[in-house]
């Protein structure tokens, strides 16, 4: 697909899911066998997305993407939340999820280390502070290559 289509539609996404008080965390488009397969990914500030505001959002965007035949008839629509194990792309989501487990690869080695999972503490500047047992990092945003949240299973 074009990037001035995948443009179109990356604005109708947001348009749809702003309608929806939402954010637009993702869209990909991709081939599957003879259709398009478009994945959207949709989040808020607070809060947990649900299974309804996905519904929502999706039955919305394909009314809209069938009424304006911006990809044609055949494709498939996904649409869901970022996942327990979202992705961690600004420091704002750093700050966000503060407390919560984080796996981090690094461009280049920081202190040493070229991963580095723990907690996320403070946000200061352009640097996160991770810790892990007594041991604390503090991590140049700049360095990290991906990093995301680590879904933790409670012991019952």
């Amino acid at each position: 697909m074009n990037e001035p289509k995948v443009d179109q539609l990356r604005q109708l996404a947001e348009a749809v899911v702003k309608d929806n008080f939402l954010e637009l965390f993702d869209l990909v488009v991709r081939p599957q066998g003879k259709r398009l397969m478009v994945s959207v990914a949709i989040d808020k500030k607070i809060g947990k997305i649900t299974v309804e505001e996905c519904a929502k959002v999706s039955l919305e965007l394909e009314k809209r993407l069938d009424e304006l035949d911006v990809i044609g008839p055949s494709y498939l629509l996904e649409v869901s939340s970022p996942g327990m194990d979202r992705v961690l792309r600004h420091l704002e989501d750093c700050r966000r999820f503060q407390g919560r487990l984080a796996q981090f690869v690094f461009v280049e080695p920081v202190e040493g280390l070229t991963t580095f999972q723990g907690r996320l503490g403070e946000v200061k500047e352009e640097t996160v502070e991770v810790m892990e047992g007594k041991r604390t990092v503090w991590v140049p945003f700049k360095a990290v290559k991906r990093a995301h949240l680590v879904v933790e299973m409670k012991a019952f």
